[in-house]
């Protein structure tokens, strides 16, 4: 396998991961696709897949769940465009058949094929198709498909998973000739420990925002998190979601596993302390590239357009009501 290593940034929605990450593709080494990559932690990704055969196995979830992350694959690899289906085109993007890949993968995970016939394999069939099973029931023909009995030690998914993400990888890396692949999205900013596990030599930058700005800026973009953006009550609802989604993320601070694989930044300091944030990645990656591309991704003296953006919204009582419902968030400088 190459040698290289994964830097996975990760935010709360509009809290300025992508600066982290276009700062990070200036330095020699490092790149990285420029989507994001989510298979570890979306529905029917690698997280429910070893939720489903590991951890809650149960003889006819498995099936389902391969099935669904395989699934899942397919998009992941498949080109989008109009009159096809959603594709987020990592095959091309990474020079890699992800499909194939991705059937490997589950092969060496699972332990053996059968022909059955379950009654969750007819909940996904259309009125057609059920016709047609009820049709062959009444007639004495069977109506089994092929199945996969999948139960892995939760060693042998974590090892065998670790192998997949690098094969997918692999030639991105050569190609590119860079030691550091950066991931948008892989690894959510709470219960970090549940996703972290599948990249190997992986770390984690997280970025947040002040929550006045956040606002601001899902307001301006008509992408409110959690609430009808023209509802007058929206600046509640925003509050209860920015609590909750931040509830877990104390318990993860406080664990020791996240102490030299987890950086926690603010975006505000990306342009109010540049010299300090950079030195702060450096020393967190432990690398003396070469700043080669400075300021041509990542504009830093662009302050004005990101940072403190909330004092010029029509809505300062909404500002105001953040300030104090969420004070220990707010940016101080």
């Amino acid at each position: 396998m190459s040698n290289f290593d994964f830097i996975c940034v990760s935010g709360y929605g509009k809290s300025g991961s992508g600066a982290c990450i276009d700062l990070l593709k200036e330095f020699e080494h490092i790149d990285g696709p420029n989507r994001e990559f989510r298979i570890a932690k979306d529905p029917y990704g690698i997280l429910d897949l070893e939720l489903s055969i590991v951890d809650n196995w149960e003889f006819v979830r498995h099936n389902i769940a391969i099935s669904d992350f395989l699934d899942y694959c397919a998009m992941l690899g498949r080109k989008d465009g109009v009159l096809k289906k959603t594709g987020k085109n990592f095959s091309e993007l990474l020079d890699v058949d992800f499909m194939k890949e991705s059937v490997e993968y589950v092969n060496r995970i699972n332990d053996f094929m059968y022909f059955g016939d379950t009654m969750l394999n007819r909940y996904y069939l259309n009125s057609f198709q059920s016709f047609k099973q009820r049709i062959k029931s009444k007639f004495g023909l069977s109506n089994a498909i092929p199945m996969h009995f999948s139960h892995p030690s939760k060693d042998k998914f974590l090892i065998e998973t670790k192998q997949y993400l690098r094969r997918i990888f692999k030639n991105y890396a050569e190609n590119k000739k860079i030691s550091k692949i950066v991931l948008d999205q892989a690894i959510p900013p709470i219960n970090i420990k549940k996703t972290l596990k599948y990249f190997d030599n992986a770390k984690l930058i997280i970025v947040d925002r002040d929550p006045r700005d956040i606002y601001a800026t899902m307001i301006n973009e008509k992408r409110l998190l959690g609430s009808d953006i023209m509802d007058k009550n929206s600046v509640y609802k925003y509050i209860a979601w920015h609590h909750a989604v931040r509830k877990k993320e104390i318990q993860d601070i406080d664990d020791s596993f996240m102490q030299d694989k987890v950086l926690r930044l603010n975006f505000e300091d990306f342009f109010l302390h540049y010299e300090r944030i950079i030195g702060e990645i450096k020393k967190f990656l432990n690398i003396e590239f070469s700043h080669k591309e400075k300021g041509i991704r990542f504009n830093y003296e662009d302050i004005n357009k990101h940072v403190g953006i909330w004092k010029n919204m029509p809505q300062q009582d909404a500002m105001k009501k953040i300030g104090e419902e969420l004070k220990k968030d707010c940016y101080v400088g």
